[in-house]
């Protein structure tokens, strides 16, 4: 089914079950029962119709960029085969981006960008740099270590402006952080936590025949390799939706949104609920909250805390605090 395919009398119900759950995560659980149709697609449905937006959905006002890249391999002059050190000096090609993937979170359209016919990624980059520039934070698997440096690196290669102090969110390093996995491959990440696996390509294969294969071979592989790359960026966007509330943040949006300090930092609501009260080794008092809207939790100082609680004061809102 898709949104096109919806009556009213659906549509309604929909409205209605965001409406009435206690949360947005409730809500999709029991339209994709009803439905029989996959979460996701109940949050493009809901998108569609402007229904659970922040902070009962995922689409925020705020920019935050998903991208991930393939690159392509060097040629090198070695004397023969086997494991040995290559200096730079035996390179016969600089290092090029072949594909880079992107979109925003929240919403539905992926855009895909290729080398140009003489494999150069130069216009690629002058394309991709202005939307990432616009970013308030960058989401990859392994990004802080592997894509972030590419894309600076290249862009420093063409004299483009790009903006390096963007804040990253890393998965693979937020996840080795706090879990103890027997692996953190997006492959085994994603399989984890019953998220729709990536795309399985020919392995070495498809490099060597976008790099040297015959124009008929190099056009089939590069659309290939222009799909995976779309399903890579789906899978990040899912593991960042289910990983996030564990996770911490990057960037207090509720700040960049104007709110308060003591607002959730993930998505700017007031709905939030002291968890925990606990001291330093200094003595300094901290208060772990939890927001009701997306589930996370995060610290606030304990004069955040006070601001917070003289504005449920100013409200008239119940005082439930413990």
């Amino acid at each position: 089914m898709t949104f096109k395919e919806l009556s009213q009398e659906d549509k309604d119900i929909i409205r209605k079950k965001y409406k009435e759950c206690e949360s947005r995560e409730k809500a999709q659980q029991e339209l994709s029962e009803y439905f029989d149709v996959s979460e996701r697609t109940i949050r493009k449905w809901a998108n569609n119709l402007e229904e659970g937006l922040l902070p009962q959905n995922i689409r925020d006002p705020y920019k935050i960029l998903i991208y991930d890249i393939e690159t392509g391999r060097i040629p090198a002059m070695v004397w023969w085969s086997g494991k040995q050190y290559v200096s730079a000096d035996q390179l016969r090609e600089e290092p090029k981006i072949i594909t880079i993937a992107y979109k925003w979170l929240g919403e539905d359209d992926i855009t895909v960008l290729t080398w140009d016919k003489f494999e150069s990624d130069k216009s690629m980059l002058e394309k991709f740099l202005p939307e990432y520039n616009k970013a308030d934070m960058v989401i990859g698997q392994n990004n802080d270590n592997f894509d972030n440096r590419w894309i600076n690196a290249r862009a420093m290669k063409y004299g483009l402006d790009i903006n390096v102090f963007v804040r990253s969110f890393d998965i693979m390093k937020e996840t080795k952080r706090l879990f103890r996995l027997p692996s953190y491959s997006m492959k085994y990440i994603t399989k984890f936590l019953g998220i729709e696996e990536k795309l399985q390509h020919e392995g070495i294969k498809m490099w060597d025949k976008i790099q040297f294969g015959t124009p008929e071979e190099k056009k089939e592989y590069l659309d290939k390799m222009a799909a995976y790359n779309c399903q890579d960026i789906v899978a990040t966007e899912d593991m960042y939706l289910s990983l996030r509330k564990y996770m911490g943040h990057k960037v207090h949006f509720g700040v960049l949104m104007g709110e308060e300090k003591f607002t959730c930092p993930n998505c700017g609501t007031k709905d939030i609920t002291l968890g925990k009260t606990t001291v330093t080794p200094t003595g300094t008092v901290q208060r772990i909250m939890k927001c009701n809207q997306d589930n996370t939790s995060f610290k606030l100082t304990n004069k955040q805390y006070m601001n917070y609680l003289e504005w449920k004061i100013k409200e008239n809102i119940p005082m439930n605090e413990r």
